[in-house]
Protein backbone atom coordinates (compact mmCIF):
# COMPACT_ATOMS: atom_id res chain seq x y z
CA UNK A 1 0.00 0.00 0.00
CA UNK A 2 2.96 2.06 0.82
CA UNK A 3 4.29 1.59 -2.70
CA UNK A 4 0.62 2.31 -4.11
CA UNK A 5 0.73 5.37 -2.66
CA UNK A 6 3.88 7.03 -3.77
CA UNK A 7 3.32 6.42 -7.44
CA UNK A 8 -0.15 8.12 -7.14
CA UNK A 9 1.96 11.38 -5.31
CA UNK A 10 3.59 11.42 -8.15
CA UNK A 11 0.70 11.10 -10.58
CA UNK A 12 -0.53 14.08 -8.63
CA UNK A 13 2.06 16.15 -8.69
CA UNK A 14 2.68 16.02 -12.26
CA UNK A 15 -0.73 16.41 -13.30
CA UNK A 16 -0.61 19.61 -11.35
CA UNK A 17 2.33 21.12 -12.50
CA UNK A 18 4.70 19.90 -10.10
CA UNK A 19 7.97 18.09 -11.06
CA UNK A 20 8.69 17.13 -14.27
CA UNK A 21 5.38 18.99 -16.54
CA UNK A 22 6.01 22.27 -18.18
CA UNK A 23 5.30 25.45 -16.14
CA UNK A 24 2.24 27.59 -17.63
CA UNK A 25 5.11 30.66 -18.54
CA UNK A 26 6.76 27.34 -20.55
CA UNK A 27 3.60 26.45 -22.49
CA UNK A 28 3.05 29.92 -23.07
CA UNK A 29 5.96 30.40 -24.60
CA UNK A 30 6.11 27.47 -26.71
CA UNK A 31 3.10 28.25 -28.80
CA UNK A 32 3.28 30.77 -31.68
CA UNK A 33 3.15 34.40 -31.41
CA UNK A 34 -0.17 36.13 -31.24
CA UNK A 35 0.64 38.67 -33.96
CA UNK A 36 3.61 38.64 -36.12
CA UNK A 37 5.22 42.38 -36.37
CA UNK A 38 4.57 43.35 -40.01
CA UNK A 39 7.13 44.29 -42.35
CA UNK A 40 8.83 47.22 -42.99
CA UNK A 41 8.40 48.67 -46.46
CA UNK A 42 9.04 51.69 -47.98
CA UNK A 43 5.88 53.37 -50.37
CA UNK A 44 6.85 56.21 -52.42
CA UNK A 45 3.90 57.82 -53.64
CA UNK A 46 3.61 60.46 -56.27
CA UNK A 47 1.91 63.68 -55.17
CA UNK A 48 1.14 66.68 -56.65
CA UNK A 49 0.46 68.28 -53.20
CA UNK A 50 -3.25 69.90 -53.36
CA UNK A 51 -5.73 70.04 -50.64
CA UNK A 52 -6.91 66.93 -52.24
CA UNK A 53 -3.64 65.02 -50.71
CA UNK A 54 -5.27 65.79 -47.55
CA UNK A 55 -5.58 62.26 -46.38
CA UNK A 56 -2.08 61.50 -47.15
CA UNK A 57 -0.76 64.38 -44.99
CA UNK A 58 -2.94 63.30 -41.65
CA UNK A 59 -2.10 60.13 -42.46
CA UNK A 60 1.44 60.68 -42.36
CA UNK A 61 1.71 63.36 -39.94
CA UNK A 62 -0.90 61.59 -37.50
CA UNK A 63 1.70 58.72 -37.85
CA UNK A 64 -1.16 56.46 -39.11
CA UNK A 65 1.58 54.97 -41.94
CA UNK A 66 4.26 54.36 -38.99
CA UNK A 67 1.81 52.43 -37.37
CA UNK A 68 1.40 49.78 -40.47
CA UNK A 69 5.28 49.52 -40.63
CA UNK A 70 5.53 52.13 -43.63
CA UNK A 71 8.18 54.88 -44.77
CA UNK A 72 6.09 57.28 -47.10
CA UNK A 73 8.71 58.91 -49.18
CA UNK A 74 6.27 61.72 -51.27
CA UNK A 75 7.55 62.28 -54.80
CA UNK A 76 6.44 65.70 -56.25
CA UNK A 77 5.10 65.58 -59.71
CA UNK A 78 2.64 69.01 -61.41
CA UNK A 79 0.06 66.37 -62.16
CA UNK A 80 -0.56 62.62 -62.13
CA UNK A 81 -0.63 62.11 -65.72
CA UNK A 82 3.00 62.21 -65.38
CA UNK A 83 2.72 59.47 -62.64
CA UNK A 84 1.59 56.97 -65.33
CA UNK A 85 4.81 56.34 -66.75
CA UNK A 86 6.60 55.85 -63.36
CA UNK A 87 3.66 53.45 -61.93
CA UNK A 88 3.70 50.96 -64.86
CA UNK A 89 7.45 50.92 -64.03
CA UNK A 90 6.99 50.67 -60.16
CA UNK A 91 9.49 53.15 -60.04
CA UNK A 92 6.73 54.98 -57.33
CA UNK A 93 4.01 52.45 -55.65
CA UNK A 94 1.33 54.37 -55.84
CA UNK A 95 0.16 58.37 -56.44
CA UNK A 96 -2.97 60.49 -56.50
CA UNK A 97 -4.60 62.60 -59.08
CA UNK A 98 -7.08 63.93 -61.48
CA UNK A 99 -8.44 60.61 -64.31
CA UNK A 100 -7.65 61.37 -67.82
CA UNK A 101 -7.39 60.54 -70.98
CA UNK A 102 -3.88 60.12 -71.06
CA UNK A 103 -4.17 57.39 -67.99
CA UNK A 104 -6.92 55.39 -70.10
CA UNK A 105 -4.52 55.35 -73.11
CA UNK A 106 -1.92 54.02 -71.51
CA UNK A 107 -3.96 51.61 -69.79
CA UNK A 108 -5.18 50.28 -73.67
CA UNK A 109 -1.07 50.44 -74.69
CA UNK A 110 -0.87 47.73 -71.86
CA UNK A 111 0.50 50.15 -68.82
CA UNK A 112 -0.92 48.08 -65.84
CA UNK A 113 -1.59 50.32 -62.85
CA UNK A 114 -4.83 50.20 -60.78
CA UNK A 115 -7.41 52.85 -59.06
CA UNK A 116 -7.72 51.61 -55.68
CA UNK A 117 -9.65 54.41 -53.60
CA UNK A 118 -11.26 57.63 -53.73
CA UNK A 119 -9.15 60.65 -53.18
CA UNK A 120 -11.48 63.51 -54.03
CA UNK A 121 -14.76 64.12 -55.38
CA UNK A 122 -17.39 66.79 -55.53
CA UNK A 123 -20.07 65.55 -53.21
CA UNK A 124 -22.55 68.14 -51.77
CA UNK A 125 -21.14 70.54 -50.07
CA UNK A 126 -17.45 70.11 -50.86
CA UNK A 127 -17.60 72.09 -54.68
CA UNK A 128 -13.88 72.91 -54.06
CA UNK A 129 -13.86 73.62 -57.95
CA UNK A 130 -15.65 76.61 -58.81
CA UNK A 131 -17.11 79.02 -62.00
CA UNK A 132 -15.69 82.19 -62.23
CA UNK A 133 -16.12 84.99 -64.67
CA UNK A 134 -13.97 88.01 -65.06
CA UNK A 135 -15.37 90.96 -62.91
CA UNK A 136 -15.48 93.83 -65.86
CA UNK A 137 -17.55 90.90 -67.78
CA UNK A 138 -19.66 89.68 -64.83
CA UNK A 139 -22.90 92.15 -65.71
CA UNK A 140 -23.14 90.39 -68.75
CA UNK A 141 -22.11 87.03 -68.40
CA UNK A 142 -24.67 85.04 -65.40
CA UNK A 143 -24.93 81.31 -66.23
CA UNK A 144 -22.71 79.30 -69.16
CA UNK A 145 -25.83 80.56 -71.77
CA UNK A 146 -23.90 83.44 -71.99
CA UNK A 147 -20.25 81.99 -72.87
CA UNK A 148 -20.21 81.52 -76.50
CA UNK A 149 -16.99 82.33 -77.63
CA UNK A 150 -15.44 83.12 -74.53
CA UNK A 151 -11.77 82.34 -73.28
CA UNK A 152 -12.20 79.49 -70.57
CA UNK A 153 -9.40 78.35 -68.43
CA UNK A 154 -8.58 74.98 -67.29
CA UNK A 155 -5.33 73.65 -65.69
CA UNK A 156 -5.10 70.85 -68.79
CA UNK A 157 -7.06 69.64 -71.73
CA UNK A 158 -8.23 65.99 -71.48
CA UNK A 159 -8.76 65.85 -67.30
CA UNK A 160 -11.87 65.49 -65.47
CA UNK A 161 -11.95 69.47 -65.24
CA UNK A 162 -12.58 69.67 -69.02
CA UNK A 163 -15.56 67.23 -68.45
CA UNK A 164 -17.07 69.53 -66.19
CA UNK A 165 -16.93 72.21 -67.95
CA UNK A 166 -18.21 70.92 -70.88
CA UNK A 167 -21.29 69.64 -68.61
CA UNK A 168 -21.89 73.24 -67.29
CA UNK A 169 -21.74 74.56 -70.69
CA UNK A 170 -24.55 72.39 -71.88
CA UNK A 171 -27.04 73.66 -68.82
CA UNK A 172 -26.86 76.64 -71.31
CA UNK A 173 -27.05 74.98 -74.77
CA UNK A 174 -23.18 75.25 -75.59
CA UNK A 175 -20.35 72.59 -75.15
CA UNK A 176 -16.48 72.97 -75.47
CA UNK A 177 -16.68 73.59 -79.23
CA UNK A 178 -18.31 76.85 -78.40
CA UNK A 179 -15.52 78.36 -76.28
CA UNK A 180 -11.58 78.98 -76.36
CA UNK A 181 -10.48 76.68 -73.49
CA UNK A 182 -6.88 78.27 -72.54
CA UNK A 183 -5.06 75.45 -69.79
CA UNK A 184 -2.89 77.68 -67.46
CA UNK A 185 -1.89 76.41 -64.26
CA UNK A 186 -3.89 76.82 -61.37
CA UNK A 187 -1.38 79.97 -60.14
CA UNK A 188 -1.23 81.78 -63.48
CA UNK A 189 -5.20 82.01 -63.52
CA UNK A 190 -4.86 84.30 -61.10
CA UNK A 191 -3.11 87.37 -63.24
CA UNK A 192 -5.09 85.89 -66.53
CA UNK A 193 -8.40 86.86 -64.81
CA UNK A 194 -7.04 90.04 -63.78
CA UNK A 195 -5.90 91.11 -66.86
CA UNK A 196 -8.50 89.91 -69.22
CA UNK A 197 -6.08 87.14 -71.15
CA UNK A 198 -8.66 85.02 -69.99
CA UNK A 199 -13.01 85.46 -69.31
CA UNK A 200 -13.61 82.70 -67.26
CA UNK A 201 -11.74 80.20 -65.17
CA UNK A 202 -12.36 76.78 -63.55
CA UNK A 203 -9.55 76.71 -60.62
CA UNK A 204 -9.86 74.63 -57.91
CA UNK A 205 -9.04 75.79 -54.13
CA UNK A 206 -7.01 77.74 -53.01
CA UNK A 207 -6.69 79.26 -56.61
CA UNK A 208 -10.77 79.58 -56.60
CA UNK A 209 -10.38 81.69 -52.72
CA UNK A 210 -7.33 83.50 -53.86
CA UNK A 211 -9.20 85.07 -56.77
CA UNK A 212 -12.30 85.93 -55.05
CA UNK A 213 -10.23 87.56 -52.33
CA UNK A 214 -8.19 89.80 -55.05
CA UNK A 215 -11.94 91.03 -56.90
CA UNK A 216 -11.27 90.50 -60.11
CA UNK A 217 -13.54 87.75 -60.58
CA UNK A 218 -17.59 86.95 -59.31
CA UNK A 219 -18.20 83.52 -58.38
CA UNK A 220 -21.23 81.69 -60.91
CA UNK A 221 -21.15 78.30 -59.23
CA UNK A 222 -19.34 75.72 -57.37
CA UNK A 223 -19.35 72.41 -59.71
CA UNK A 224 -20.76 70.08 -56.81
CA UNK A 225 -24.43 71.63 -58.34
CA UNK A 226 -22.83 70.59 -61.71
CA UNK A 227 -21.62 67.48 -61.40
CA UNK A 228 -22.70 66.24 -57.93
CA UNK A 229 -20.34 63.59 -56.77
CA UNK A 230 -17.64 63.67 -59.71
CA UNK A 231 -14.77 61.48 -58.84
CA UNK A 232 -12.10 64.15 -59.57
CA UNK A 233 -9.06 62.64 -57.73
CA UNK A 234 -8.16 58.82 -57.38
CA UNK A 235 -5.38 56.90 -55.58
CA UNK A 236 -3.62 54.65 -58.28
CA UNK A 237 -1.21 51.54 -57.43
CA UNK A 238 1.22 49.96 -59.33
CA UNK A 239 0.89 46.83 -60.41
CA UNK A 240 3.88 45.29 -58.49
CA UNK A 241 2.69 46.95 -55.37
CA UNK A 242 -1.43 45.56 -55.42
CA UNK A 243 0.47 42.18 -55.50
CA UNK A 244 1.70 42.86 -52.28
CA UNK A 245 -1.39 42.08 -50.63
CA UNK A 246 -0.44 42.81 -47.66
CA UNK A 247 1.97 46.30 -48.11
CA UNK A 248 -0.91 47.17 -50.44
CA UNK A 249 -3.52 46.42 -47.53
CA UNK A 250 -1.61 48.77 -44.93
CA UNK A 251 -1.26 51.36 -46.72
CA UNK A 252 -4.92 51.77 -47.32
CA UNK A 253 -6.00 51.27 -43.73
CA UNK A 254 -3.89 53.95 -42.48
CA UNK A 255 -4.77 56.36 -45.84
CA UNK A 256 -8.35 55.58 -44.57
CA UNK A 257 -7.62 56.66 -41.08
CA UNK A 258 -6.68 59.88 -42.50
CA UNK A 259 -9.11 60.06 -44.16
CA UNK A 260 -11.59 59.33 -41.29
CA UNK A 261 -9.93 62.21 -39.21
CA UNK A 262 -10.64 64.51 -42.38
CA UNK A 263 -14.49 63.68 -42.06
CA UNK A 264 -14.46 63.95 -38.46
CA UNK A 265 -13.09 67.69 -38.80
CA UNK A 266 -15.11 68.60 -42.22
CA UNK A 267 -18.32 66.63 -42.04
CA UNK A 268 -18.80 66.19 -38.51
CA UNK A 269 -18.02 69.69 -37.58
CA UNK A 270 -14.96 68.89 -34.93
CA UNK A 271 -13.31 72.07 -34.36
CA UNK A 272 -10.12 71.14 -32.61
CA UNK A 273 -9.56 68.71 -35.65
CA UNK A 274 -10.45 70.61 -38.20
CA UNK A 275 -8.17 72.90 -36.95
CA UNK A 276 -5.49 70.58 -36.91
CA UNK A 277 -6.19 69.10 -40.16
CA UNK A 278 -5.76 73.05 -41.96
CA UNK A 279 -2.71 73.07 -40.06
CA UNK A 280 -1.27 69.63 -41.13
CA UNK A 281 -2.41 70.39 -44.56
CA UNK A 282 -0.71 74.14 -44.39
CA UNK A 283 2.57 72.41 -43.93
CA UNK A 284 2.06 69.67 -46.63
CA UNK A 285 1.27 72.68 -49.56
CA UNK A 286 2.96 75.70 -48.30
CA UNK A 287 -0.11 77.33 -47.92
CA UNK A 288 -0.93 79.98 -45.58
CA UNK A 289 -3.16 77.91 -42.65
CA UNK A 290 -5.53 81.72 -42.71
CA UNK A 291 -6.40 80.81 -46.27
CA UNK A 292 -6.72 77.32 -46.17
CA UNK A 293 -9.43 77.96 -43.58
CA UNK A 294 -11.83 79.91 -45.46
CA UNK A 295 -11.16 77.67 -48.76
CA UNK A 296 -13.79 74.54 -49.59
CA UNK A 297 -12.30 71.13 -49.52
CA UNK A 298 -12.85 68.26 -51.61
CA UNK A 299 -15.05 65.40 -50.30
CA UNK A 300 -12.79 62.30 -49.33
CA UNK A 301 -14.85 59.08 -48.67
CA UNK A 302 -13.81 58.05 -45.29
CA UNK A 303 -14.18 53.84 -46.82
CA UNK A 304 -12.12 55.01 -49.52
CA UNK A 305 -15.25 54.37 -52.42
CA UNK A 306 -15.13 55.57 -55.98
CA UNK A 307 -17.91 56.87 -58.16
CA UNK A 308 -17.52 54.19 -60.98
CA UNK A 309 -20.22 55.83 -62.62
CA UNK A 310 -18.69 59.15 -62.57
CA UNK A 311 -15.54 57.39 -63.88
CA UNK A 312 -17.23 55.97 -66.91
CA UNK A 313 -19.12 59.13 -67.92
CA UNK A 314 -15.53 61.51 -67.96
CA UNK A 315 -14.37 58.48 -70.12
CA UNK A 316 -17.15 58.75 -72.45
CA UNK A 317 -16.39 62.63 -73.01
CA UNK A 318 -12.80 61.40 -73.82
CA UNK A 319 -13.69 59.35 -75.95
CA UNK A 320 -16.64 60.37 -77.64
CA UNK A 321 -14.19 63.66 -78.30
CA UNK A 322 -11.59 61.42 -79.79
CA UNK A 323 -8.65 62.25 -77.16
CA UNK A 324 -9.22 58.53 -75.58
CA UNK A 325 -8.55 56.14 -78.68
CA UNK A 326 -11.14 53.43 -76.68
CA UNK A 327 -13.36 52.96 -74.37
CA UNK A 328 -11.73 50.30 -71.54
CA UNK A 329 -13.28 48.17 -69.36
CA UNK A 330 -13.43 49.61 -65.69
CA UNK A 331 -13.67 46.30 -63.73
CA UNK A 332 -10.04 45.71 -65.38
CA UNK A 333 -8.38 48.79 -63.81
CA UNK A 334 -10.45 49.97 -60.67
CA UNK A 335 -9.80 47.44 -57.34
CA UNK A 336 -11.86 48.19 -54.31
CA UNK A 337 -10.67 45.06 -52.38
CA UNK A 338 -7.76 46.80 -50.65
CA UNK A 339 -10.17 49.82 -49.41
CA UNK A 340 -12.99 46.99 -48.51
CA UNK A 341 -10.09 45.02 -46.84
CA UNK A 342 -9.16 48.13 -44.88
CA UNK A 343 -12.71 49.17 -43.76
CA UNK A 344 -12.86 45.37 -42.00
CA UNK A 345 -9.56 45.90 -40.30
CA UNK A 346 -10.76 49.32 -39.17
CA UNK A 347 -13.79 47.41 -37.50
CA UNK A 348 -16.29 48.39 -40.59
CA UNK A 349 -17.81 51.37 -42.50
CA UNK A 350 -17.43 54.49 -40.95
CA UNK A 351 -20.94 56.24 -40.94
Amino acid sequence: MRGLGAILAVVFVSACGGAGGPSPAAATSAGPSATAAPSPVTVKFGQVGSVSDAAIFIADAKGYFKEQAITLEAVPFTSAALMVAPLGTNEIQAGGGAPSAGLYNAVDRGVQLRIVADKGSLTSGHGYEAVIVRKALADKVKSAKDMKGLKISIAARDIVPEYSLDQYLRSGGLTVKDVEVVPLAFPDMIPALASGAIDVALPTEPTATRILDAGTGVLLTRTDTVVPGEQTAVILYSEKFAQDKDAATRFMVAYLKGARYFNDAFDKGDATKKQDVIDIVAKGTKLDPALLARVIFPGIDPNGKLSVDSLIAAQQYFVTKGSQTKAIDMSKIVDASFADEAVKRLGGAYK
